[in-house]
């Protein structure tokens, strides 16, 4: 009699037990890959017999001998495999580890609220006195940081209902009854001794995601001051990491871990927490390929699994997929990837609805498929990376640009999910985010059109063999803050991006405006839009991006306003791919640079060098962006350094 997987109210085992469950399953294993090699080897025996000796010379004919040695091969090549793979189980048993996790069957990534018994290597663990005296001082400022059962269950209502189809990091349909479990058979304790503190992060990213997006109107409904949720957010996203750090998820690793860090992000740039929650992304990839979420390949019989066994894994599938997502539009800040689709298996999430689990066609919005139309975008990141650094010469890395630029178009149009394309009505029915998802989705595409083009966006304005480049940025840009300002709506997610991206949008207006006179119809067009970004960016007090943003374009105003400009018909000759910046004896600059960088910094309270190091050249670089990009937010997709690198090169 086979047993089902466990109920969120999974019993706890002792640690011993819990041990040697973990050793017979791996000795388990061993032996049948033992005897799965003694069955190949006596088939090998009886099917293939030796020549006899007086036929030995004689070759037979080229098809007979090529089949004997391709099936020989297979499956000397099949018992190597499996050689190699029981030892690395054998190896992994020595550290601790498991080898191939079936993120299906472990019953610690289906025990919800309920903590499983941890099993320990050695007393010193068990008995780390600074630990537990941390352990109970933190608990006391969770259990003072949870709010009341009413507040909880308006926000993860909200967050499901409003927030998740962006994110899918987590399925609500699981932990509603998680959630149920906790707050009845627990009765909301925290220190109730049987929680799992990492299923309590994941309750805490979601409350501070919904606290942290959900526009002011809201947040008073639900009695939150303006104050108040301020803090709150700040605190909540530090209690979710607290909650992982006490509960050890960086040696116990469980689903929950990876998807509190996934769910996080919807909050983090706001919050100002880009630095750290790139670390904690990192470290639930990781975690997430240690579960085996990266072999999560299609399943074998749809309509014969468990309604149960479905759910568990497509939310493996989902939230390994918004790591991938996040993965891949990191690409511009550090030129590299973590996670290559080269090497794992796992399937796109079905496009259906937790509740029901029912796979829909592509036009019907389910809670999975905004996410999986952005993995589409997402995918192309990595592709034209991997094209570019195949390419020694500007012509030849331009052509890569303006293939992805084309492949981005077509899953922009032909490729698109009818309920997402803006000339299509809502039908009577679709859920309330369809009209969040439209807009999202033509500020993101739109970005990335930028971050294709973002090698090629400082040439662009000097050299009219990448002037395509410029009109694409210039348009895109446009379209981000029409979408941005168009947003009305009172009960719709404050979502990060659009903020962070019409910072970017700015930028590329403001430096546009630099390379044209006075006397040009764009000239005021775009300072007017910046302006107007300015004035919108201003309504998200409490944003980090938004008040970085208000006051780098704000600066980029003013010098404008007060004659910085150029040349636009004096251009330099680029010298090579990696250094678009121009000696310094070709700027000719009325916007000083160096004053511009010193002003911003100190009103940011940002320290930069007393002067730029003499040993390097100028054509490198100005030294003191480098303190100057520290405060830029990262997310407007710029990519740090290059960004200044590029103002660098213009003609100021």
């Amino acid at each position: 009699m086979t047993s089902s997987a466990p109920p969120p109210a999974y019993q706890a085992q002792s640690a011993t037990t819990g041990s040697d469950h973990l050793v017979r399953a791996l000795l388990d294993r061993v032996g049948q890959l033992e005897a799965k090699l003694q069955e190949q080897h006596n088939m090998i025996s009886s099917e293939t017999p030796l020549p006899p000796p007086q036929l030995s010379n004689i070759p037979t004919s080229p098809t007979n001998d090529e089949v004997i040695a391709s099936s020989t091969d297979n499956e000397i090549a099949s018992q190597s495999a499996d050689t190699g793979d029981a030892a690395t189980v054998l190896e992994f048993l020595a550290w601790g580890r498991q080898k191939d996790a079936d993120y299906g069957t472990s019953p610690e990534n289906n025990s919800g609220p309920r903590r499983l018994s941890i099993r320990h290597d050695d007393g010193a663990a068990t008995s780390n006195i600074l630990r537990e005296a941390n352990r109970d001082a933190q608990l006391d400022v969770l259990e003072a940081l949870l709010p009341n059962k009413s507040h909880i269950i308006q926000l993860v209502e909200y967050h499901s209902t409003s927030i998740l189809w962006y994110h899918g990091s987590y399925s609500s349909a699981m932990f509603q009854d998680d959630l149920d479990l906790f707050m009845g058979e627990y009765e909301g304790e925290i220190r109730h001794q049987d929680l799992n503190l990492q299923w309590l992060g994941l309750l805490f990213a979601i409350i501070t995601g919904s606290i942290t997006c959900a526009p002011p109107s809201v947040c008073q409904s639900w009695g939150f001051s303006p104050e108040e949720r301020t803090v709150l957010s700040q605190r909540w996203y530090e209690a979710t990491v607290t909650c992982l750090e006490v509960a050890g998820y960086i040696e116990t690793h469980t689903i929950y871990s990876v998807q509190a860090i996934a769910t996080l992000t919807i909050a983090a740039h706001v919050l100002g927490k880009s630095n750290s929650q790139s670390i904690l992304l990192a470290s639930a990839s990781r975690i997430a390929q240690s579960l085996g979420l990266h072999r999560l390949g299609p399943e074998d019989a749809l309509e014969a699994t468990p309604k149960d066994q479905l759910r568990q894994r497509e939310a493996g599938r989902r939230v390994f997929n918004q790591l991938c997502t996040q993965d891949w539009f990191q690409i511009p800040f550090s030129e590299s990837y973590s996670l290559n689709p080269r090497f794992f298996k796992t399937s796109k999430p079905l496009n259906c609805n937790d509740e029901d689990m029912i796979p829909q066609p592509l036009s019907k919005p389910t809670q999975a498929s905004y996410c999986n139309y952005r993995y589409d975008i997402a995918a192309l990141m990595p592709q034209l990376l991997d094209a570019m650094a195949g390419c020694n010469t500007l012509f030849t890395k331009y052509e890569q640009v303006l293939r992805y630029d084309e492949k981005m178009r077509k899953l922009a149009t032909a490729c698109m999910p009818t309920f997402l394309s803006n000339n299509a009505p809502v039908a009577t029915g679709w859920p309330i985010y369809v009209g969040w998802a439209r807009r999202s989705l033509a500020i993101c595409a739109s970005h990335k059109i930028i971050m294709i083009h973002r090698k090629f966006i400082g040439l662009s304005f000097t050299n009219s063999a990448f002037s395509f480049t410029r009109r694409t940025c210039i348009a895109a840009s446009k379209t981000i803050l029409k979408e941005a300002l168009s947003g009305n709506d009172d009960q719709g997610p404050m979502l990060w991006i659009e903020q962070a991206f019409s910072v970017a949008a700015g930028i590329i207006l403001s430096l546009d405006t630099f390379h044209r006179s006075t006397g040009e119809r764009e000239f005021e067009e775009h300072k007017r839009l910046v302006a107007d970004a300015i004035g919108y960016l201003r309504r998200f007090g409490d944003s980090k991006i938004a008040s970085r943003g208000v006051q780098l374009l704000s600066s980029l105003q003013r010098e404008l306003q007060e004659g910085g400009c150029v040349n636009p018909k004096k251009r330099q000759r680029p010298t090579g791919y990696g250094d678009l910046t121009p000696s310094a004896s070709k700027r000719a600059r009325t916007f000083n640079v160096e004053s511009f960088i010193s002003n911003v910094s100190q009103d940011l309270q940002v320290t930069t060098p007393a002067s730029s190091t003499p040993d390097i050249p100028t054509s490198v670089g100005d030294a003191s962006w480098n303190s100057f990009m520290n405060w830029l937010p990262p997310q407007t997709g710029f990519g740090g350094q290059s960004l200044f690198d590029d103002l660098l090169s213009f003609q100021f």
